[in-house]
């Protein structure tokens, strides 16, 4: 069995401190206290109202079966497979810790638990306590017989109770167009994730070449959430390896990508070949003020002249230099 989690206090100013359990629920040094839903060993960091929407009522867990039905019925496909196919993607290994936030009912947690080959950790979270009970009651004990150790919190998943680099990976299929904040959202599962880790993020969005079909409008007034665009530029610069696909008749979009620490790597100081010459770095950084196009035209001449790129000559001059000595 894994040890007990670590939970992070996701209050303001407590910079993550790492929270302590007690008999009731959870505390943090400054005093802020995170209680177990009633019932359940399960931490509520933050939830919504009861009866806010329709995941927040106590029959919300049957509501969304009866909605599940109906849509891998009216796209012919079989759940199993879309399942299998998306927690695929996360390149899930024997022993690995997998996070999954929006996790509804639990549907993806019988996929994910053979992803881990009955060794390793699945965090499910989902901010409607409703719907996260509902997990818990279905799948908890059937996933620990496999080997595999559930954590269930009731929680929001813009302001993760988790360590940066915990993870191996992150999941998330179905919600996140409801996120109060789609890019922290995004942020927050890129920070949880390890270096080299994979996040996998889906949801309803008609693909852009059906959007204005008749076969686009359709699902559109059906369910405007399908008019939902994909969320490609709220990923963090250091996303690696993007992907982009859709499934279920290229309804539902599916972005995939790997965690790095930074920006893609490139050398912006090699210097360009003709007759502008500079760099990356310099065009960008050092571009000047206008000046008088006459004079411009003066000092491209001279340049090419002395058989010097513009920034070259312009540099030469700036530093004191003397042309052709």
């Amino acid at each position: 069995m894994a040890d007990q989690p670590n939970y992070y206090c996701t209050e303001a100013g407590c910079n993550r401190a790492l929270l302590v359990a007690g008999v009731e629920g959870l505390s943090c040094p400054k005093g802020h206290f995170f209680p177990y839903a009633p019932g359940y060993h399960v931490p509520v960091f933050a939830k919504q109202p009861e009866d806010a929407n329709e995941y927040a009522r106590q029959n919300a867990a049957i509501l969304h079966d009866n909605a599940l039905r109906w849509l891998f019925t009216t796209f012919g496909t079989e759940e199993a497979r879309v399942r299998e196919n998306l927690v695929k993607r996360l390149q899930l290994a024997k022993g690995h810790k997998v996070l999954v936030t929006g996790a509804g009912a639990g549907n993806d947690l019988p996929y994910l638990g053979r992803g881990l080959e009955g060794h390793g950790e699945i965090y499910v979270l989902d901010i409607a306590q409703q719907m996260l009970l509902a997990a818990v009651a279905r799948y908890q004990a059937e996933l620990v017989r496999s080997g595999v150790d559930l954590h269930f919190s009731v929680s929001d998943a813009t302001n993760l109770p988790f360590a940066d680099g915990y993870f191996d990976a992150a999941y998330h299929f179905g919600g996140i167009n409801l996120f109060s904040d789609i890019r922290k959202g995004i942020a927050e599962m890129n920070r949880v994730v390890r270096l080299g880790g994979k996040v996998v993020i889906g949801d309803e969005g008609v693909a852009p070449w059906l959007r204005n079909t008749e076969f686009g409008q359709m699902l559109i007034r059906n369910n405007p959430l399908y008019a939902c665009e994909v969320p490609l530029a709220l990923l963090p610069e250091s996303a690696r390896s993007v992907r982009l696909s859709w499934e279920l008749s290229n309804c539902f979009y599916v972005i995939e990508f790997s965690v790095s620490d930074g920006p893609p790597p490139i050398n912006i100081d090699v210097p360009h070949l003709g007759s502008r010459g500079g760099s990356i770095r310099t065009r960008y950084f050092g571009q000047l003020e206008g000046v008088d196009p006459a004079l411009r035209d003066r000092v491209y001449a001279e340049a090419e002249r002395l058989g010097m790129s513009r920034v070259e000559y312009i540099e030469l001059l700036l530093r004191g230099g003397q042309p052709g000595r």
